[in-house]
């Protein structure tokens, strides 16, 4: 079998180019401690599942979000009047998701206790919240994961420090 000269210089230049490419991708990831604050915002809140939702069992309104992020990542605040339980801020993707435009750069995993609003359904909510900066705003959608269902966004985050 004979391979051109061509392909030799290509492949040498992908042997020696790709690995330079991998860190300057991976260089431009956002840290977690860069979030470190306080972020508000509101959203309209519509209910926290499907059913409370088209059955209009509470009227649409705007709720107040406020997340405090630390430096290693823990989050603290409320959505409406409900409380952040155990939030964790983590990155959500590396290098080549970021090249892809795939995934968001960082999401919240935790749970709400406490009804968003007075009328809407209360207790202990699993929630995750991918989001990403853009510029100084964190822009995402808070979604409630409910077992054996697909998760139900329910609020939109727009925060600003």
């Amino acid at each position: 079998m004979n391979t051109s000269p061509l392909t030799w210089l290509f492949l040498a230049a992908f042997t020696i180019l790709s690995p330079a490419f991998m860190v300057w991708a991976a260089g431009e990831n956002p840290l977690v401690s860069d979030l470190a604050g306080q972020w508000r915002g509101r959203s309209q809140f519509t209910g926290i599942s499907y059913k409370e939702a088209t059955q209009k069992k509470i009227a649409p309104q705007d709720v107040e979000i406020v997340l405090s992020i630390s430096a290693d990542g823990r989050a603290s605040g409320r959505l409406g009047g409900a409380e952040l339980n155990g939030w964790a801020v983590e990155a959500n993707r590396g290098w080549l998701a970021r090249l892809l435009h795939i995934k968001s750069d960082f999401i919240i995993r935790g749970q709400i206790v406490g009804a968003v609003i007075p009328g809407s359904v209360g207790g202990n909510h699993p929630i995750n919240a991918p989001f990403h900066v853009d510029g100084t705003r964190i822009v995402g959608t808070v979604f409630v994961i409910y077992p054996i269902k697909y998760p139900y966004p329910f609020l939109s985050l727009r925060l600003s420090r």
